[in-house]
């Protein structure tokens, strides 16, 4: 069975997924930096680039946004565009936009620039294909582009239709809005991270869903109202507790920012990242086994294949993936070996295709990328060397202090809160996250003052309760 447990903080939104009292899967949502990925904008083409079919458009961020471009399309500067994102803003990459819009419902896709219905793949079964299809077909007299998802298996025609006048009728509102005013103006915000989950993965598998936002509880209560009732019973609320301590997640999550994983036998994982690929390397360590040494190196190897799926999916680490596996001298092993890693990866909703063994016998992986990975949110480059996800990041101090400052309103009578910090921190907190800092005081009723102390290091960092 499973288990969401939804933790709702002044800096972000952290959602994860336990199965078999295992991580499976975790979400963040910055909330002071929000995500943007499938918002709707009305743009302004600013920069048309015909050398690398590319017109860079106005969507009112900071810098211009990326679109792909055909020379047959029709579009000039100054021309406002009917834009989504694509493509997250990674790292210098600006966010990449498409104007093949697309709508997601509980059951089906709506893209109403093509004429296509398609169906997900993940659907195997012919005759129920042939259905579906079949009663999508019977209500778009339009023939607007359609996508069955997985969750429609064994839908009546009713339910299916319902979902499609939803997305049609959010459609409409967006065209509506796109013609009025000028400028660049946000048309359509995509729901929160966690709420999508939640609404898209409801079935009968989720044990419970449990919340420490009494707000988040509420809307999750509403939107399950309306899919089916008995999942209401499934919510728990821990209000203002810190849940991923009470359900034992935080050490989980610990475990993901280590670069050492340890595996069941007694062997481990080398989780090393940089900015062009990440390397993964695979280690007998404590397990010696009983037989003989390939053996135990190629039962090493077989249980690493369904720790780095996992990993992979918790870190969500995309791009170029190397991993040294232990070396095996049978042929017909190297053979399994690769034959379980791609079982193991065929679970992840994300592309991802094993590539093959290079010269030097190191197995290639790509993983699509669509966001940065979850150190990006938990750590930073240290102040000092300048090294990569070597300190906690502002948002992990914050997420650390709100959680603190639960557990001090919870057992006890301190209203006063001093955070002793570096210079540095204190500047960024200043300049960056004064705002948070006052959320906080709002939310828990308390005050926080900062100080800076010089030459202590990030470490040292101190919460003293007045």
């Amino acid at each position: 069975m499973k288990q969401i447990i939804v933790q709702s903080l002044v800096s972000s939104t952290q959602t994860a997924v336990i199965k078999d009292n295992k991580l499976v899967e975790l979400l963040i949502e910055d909330n002071i930096h929000k995500k943007t990925k499938s918002n709707i904008y009305r743009g302004i083409v600013k920069n048309i680039k015909p050398g690398i079919e590319a017109a860079f458009v106005d969507i009112g961020f900071e810098k211009m946004a990326y679109l792909p471009i055909k020379p047959s399309d029709k579009i000039k500067n100054g021309m406002e565009v009917l834009v989504q994102i694509n493509k997250e803003a990674v790292g210098t990459k600006a966010p990449k936009l498409t104007q093949e819009i697309s709508l997601s419902g509980r059951y089906l896709v709506l893209i109403p620039s093509n004429d296509r219905i398609t169906i997900s793949n993940k659907i195997s079964e012919e005759k129920e294909r042939f259905r579906l299809k079949k009663l999508v077909k019977s209500f778009n007299k339009e023939k607007l582009g359609i996508i069955i998802r997985t969750e429609a298996v064994n839908c009546d025609i009713d339910t299916l239709k319902e979902d499609f006048d939803l997305l049609i009728q959010r459609y409409n509102d967006i065209s509506k809005q796109f013609k009025l005013g000028i400028g660049p103006k946000l048309l359509y915000r995509e729901l929160d991270l966690d709420t999508k989950y939640i609404k898209d993965n409801i079935n009968e598998d989720i044990d419970k869903i449990i919340f420490n936002d009494k707000n988040k509880y509420t809307e999750i209560k509403s939107i399950l109202s309306n899919i089916d009732k008995s999942y209401i019973n499934k919510l728990i609320l821990e209000e203002n507790r810190d849940v991923f301590d009470l359900y034992k997640v935080s050490k989980e999550i610990d475990k993901a920012l280590s670069k050492k994983v340890w595996l069941k036998s007694g062997g481990y994982l080398i989780i090393e990242k940089t900015e062009a690929l990440t390397v993964i390397d695979v280690n007998t360590g404590k397990f010696t086994g009983n037989i003989s040494r390939e053996e135990t190196m190629y039962k090493t190897n077989l249980e690493a294949c369904e720790e780095i799926a996992r990993q992979l999916n918790i870190r969500d680490i995309g791009g170029i993936i190397i991993i040294d596996f232990i070396d095996l001298q049978k042929k017909k092993s190297k053979e399994n070996l690769i034959k379980r890693l791609e079982e193991c990866l065929k679970r992840d909703k994300r592309k991802c295709e094993v590539l093959g063994i290079t010269r030097l016998g190191l197995v290639e992986i790509a993983r699509r990328r669509e966001k940065d990975s979850i150190d990006s949110y938990y750590l930073k480059a240290c102040d000092n060397c300048g090294s990569d996800f070597s300190q906690k990041s502002i948002n992990y101090m914050l997420d650390d202090l709100e959680k603190e400052i639960m557990r001090i309103k919870e057992h006890t009578d301190y209203n006063n809160i001093l955070m002793e910090l570096t210079p540095y921190i204190y500047n960024k907190m200043v300049d960056e996250y004064s705002n948070a800092l006052k959320k906080l005081e709002k939310k828990y009723d308390v005050n926080i003052e900062i100080t800076k102390i010089e030459h202590i290091n990030q470490k040292d960092t101190k919460i003293i309760y007045k």
